[in-house]
């Protein structure tokens, strides 16, 4: 379903659309409004009587007060709660509605109200477990949206994180089937790698392009997820504009996957090591050895430099090996070529160590450089 774009994305428009989802994964560039208009939606389905909201971030230190003292501080609270409040301040772990005025002989505001019960609370996912306790909801209605923020990240995720995340979803709603919780992940696309995407069923074609939503469902149940990719006018534009860059310049028959490359532009992927053609023409290869995550494959060729004999290590997108090839993987498989994560001592895996402490690992483009970050942060975490 092809979305037509605006300069705000708006939640509302959405659960509109879209009204018996249970979890919303809405991927966008900064500044399309998406955490400010899904905290809106739960402070008025909080006015409304319809349950408190629960905003998740991976990081205690993410939740702490002097980081989301201001997180409201955009919002209209004044008409979202008919002027009972102006302002929601953060408290040991809950946001509450105030009222501030501004006292009449010194000018300076001052709190004049507070509303006892809180509207919502704020969670980690790395601390979640130690802390969990009471059952938070029962005296304030429950929870109607439960909102993660800043879903994918482009350092570490934690271990077994959509575990974690499940058990503080399951610790906030209970039993309270009946009340159609909302849940949401809001990211920004720092990385094509997210162990959430596999979970939920999204897949690499949905993360192609932007200003495109997809419905998904699941066997055996009537529980959906929805999600959409948000572009900007100027991605609409960007990726009309490179388009005909790609005709022009790039459409070569024998490489288009390579040169198409060349001219995305829509995920904020950290720039990579790239080797000139100067020096792979004039280096040997050793063996190549495959490397399978976040449904892609990849290749490593080992070469070494014949001017000086340095060892590197070069990684492009690959086909899916031949019977015989060795390759990477993180669990294990009944295949005497496959190599379960990094640190098994097997060969192939003591050299690429090797050749990575000496930082001489290249990748022939960002997309393949964030795979193998990606598969070596989950590859540290498996334990022997």
């Amino acid at each position: 379903m092809k979305k037509k774009s605006s300069q705000f994305w708006e939640a509302e428009k959405l659960l509109k659309e879209k009204p018996n989802a249970r979890y919303y994964f809405i991927l966008s560039g900064r500044s399309r409004g998406k955490t400010y208009s899904v905290l809106r939606n739960a402070l008025t389905d909080q006015q409304k009587k319809k349950g408190m909201f629960a905003y998740i971030r991976r990081h205690d230190e993410d939740i702490k007060q002097k980081n989301l003292q201001e997180l409201f501080s955009p919002q209209n609270i004044s008409k979202i709660t008919k002027g009972s409040f102006n302002k929601i301040a953060f408290w040991r772990g809950f946001f509450y509605f105030e009222q501030w005025e501004a006292n009449e002989e010194t000018g300076i505001l001052e709190r004049v109200a507070k509303n006892p019960e809180p509207c919502g609370v704020a969670l980690s996912l790395n601390t979640w477990e130690r802390d969990k306790g009471q059952d938070i909801g029962a005296a304030y209605g429950g929870f109607k949206n439960i909102i993660f923020d800043e879903a994918i990240t482009g350092m570490n995720y934690l271990a077994d994180e959509f575990q974690k995340f499940k058990n503080v979803i399951s610790s906030l709603v209970r039993t309270r089937t009946e009340q159609d919780t909302k849940i949401w992940f809001l990211a920004n696309p720092l990385s094509k790698w997210c162990p959430y995407f596999p979970e939920l069923g999204i897949t690499k074609e949905m993360i192609k392009t932007p200003n495109k939503r997809y419905e998904i469902k699941y066997p055996d149940t009537n529980m959906t997820t929805v999600f959409e990719y948000i572009g900007s006018p100027e991605e609409e534009a960007a990726a009309s504009a490179q388009s005909k860059v790609f005709e022009t310049f790039f459409a070569f028959p024998n490489s288009q996957g390579k040169s198409k490359s060349i001219t995305e532009g829509f995920w904020e992927l950290e720039d990579s090591c790239h080797l000139p053609s100067t020096v792979y023409k004039n280096s040997s290869r050793i063996f190549q050895v495959f490397m399978y995550f976040g449904e892609e494959w990849i290749r490593g060729e080992v070469m070494r430099y014949n001017e000086n004999d340095t060892y590197y290590v070069v990684w492009s997108p690959s086909r899916q090996p031949k019977k015989g090839e060795y390759y990477f993987i993180l669990n294990a498989v009944p295949d005497r070529y496959a190599i379960v994560g990094t640190r098994t001592g097997h060969p192939y895996a003591e050299l690429i160590n090797k050749i990575s402490r000496t930082n001489q690992i290249y990748y022939s483009d960002n997309s393949v450089a964030d795979l193998y970050h990606g598969f070596i942060k989950e590859a540290n975490k498996i334990v022997r």
